[in-house]
């Protein structure tokens, strides 16, 4: 299942499991060392960035690809949302119309499938960026005893296309380690948190060798981070 449609079919369950996307997002906003007035929030999710947000602003426009993830953003007053998907040159050209401070991804940019693309478009807007991406150290050990590869970008590579095309900017990167019972209650933590990347559809035989060789009780998160050196804390 692709990542937009997995975030759709698990919206309601979302901020139940959303754990290590709420920690990230706060990382992030602490992140930032002074107040923005005008946000651009792409991927925006249920909100995760605009709760750790804690400063106070004018206008706040929400942006995902899916509805029901737009449906469940905070409203208030300056909050607009809108459907839109940041690999689709449209909701560039729109943008490039508006006025805005600050374009913040948290948690989003990885399921990019063109992320090269997308950030060259991110940096043609000619505007500061808080950016946290997940990278393929996330759920690695994981993948290795499933023998599955991850759909998203090692941290090296990540990196490299962030330096790029974002040269001003800070990088840094955060590690996780959310912790189970068992190894059941793990792979049902990854089914419902719509971030599965495949796991959620493993075949019976790779299902029974993670619940019989899984050697850790804790799954792993890793992420990299790329703030403006203008607005940086």
């Amino acid at each position: 299942m692709k990542p937009h449609l997995q975030f759709r079919r698990h919206a309601g369950s979302y901020d139940r499991y959303n754990l290590i996307q709420t920690r990230v997002a706060r990382a992030l906003a602490k992140k930032i060392g002074r107040p923005i007035s005008r946000i651009v929030d792409l991927g925006c999710g249920s909100g995760g960035f605009f709760r750790a947000y804690e400063h106070p602003f004018t206008c706040y426009l929400a942006v995902d690809v899916a509805p029901e993830m737009v449906a469940r953003h905070p409203r208030k007053s300056g909050v607009e949302t809108m459907v839109g998907d940041f690999d689709d040159p449209e909701l560039f050209r729109m943008l490039r119309q508006r006025e805005f401070d600050l374009l913040v991804s948290a948690s989003a940019l990885q399921w990019s499938k063109d992320l090269d693309t997308a950030l060259a478009r991110i940096a043609s807007l000619r505007k500061p960026v808080a950016l946290a991406l997940f990278t393929s150290g996330t759920f690695e050990t994981l993948r290795r005893v499933a023998g599955t590869p991850s759909p998203i970008r090692s941290r090296a590579e990540t990196t490299a296309l962030l330096t790029r095309h974002l040269p001003d900017a800070r990088i840094g990167f955060l590690r996780y380690r959310l912790y189970f019972r068992d190894t059941l209650a793990m792979l049902r933590y990854i089914k419902r948190s719509g971030v599965s990347g495949g796991i959620a559809r493993l075949r019976y035989k790779e299902t029974r060798r993670l619940l019989a060789e899984y050697p850790l009780r804790y799954l792993e998160f890793e992420v990299v981070t790329a703030v403006s050196r203008a607005i940086h804390a």
